[in-house]
């Protein structure tokens, strides 16, 4: 097995350097946009996750403002007839009442 050559300068002008510089900037840059794009999808991903809690605990009173009106408006329909069904008899029992005299 060969070992590899030793790091230095040799084989090495100044064109290759300058050309490597440029690219490594290059790399770099690259990825500094990429870590602020992460950040911005990041800022993006919290507000949203906030903006679905927040309609989850919309969503939570909705459901208790349903039932409970739906409960009331089951009372009242209960009420109607049964008031209804009281008139009704009041007025059946009246009537056979007046018809005996």
């Amino acid at each position: 097995m060969d070992s590899p050559p030793p790091v230095s300068r040799i084989g090495w002008d100044d064109q290759k350097i300058m050309r490597t510089r440029r690219e490594l900037n290059t790399v770099k840059s690259i990825m500094k946009e990429n870590v602020q794009k992460i950040m911005e999808r990041q800022g993006k991903l919290d507000d949203l996750v906030e903006r679905a809690q927040k309609l989850e605990e919309a969503s939570d009173v909705y459901v208790k403002c349903a039932v409970k009106i739906r409960r009331e408006m089951s009372w009242k329909h209960k009420a109607l007839r049964y008031t209804i069904i009281t008139v009704s008899s009041v007025s059946a029992l009246a009537g056979i009442a007046y018809s005996l005299l």
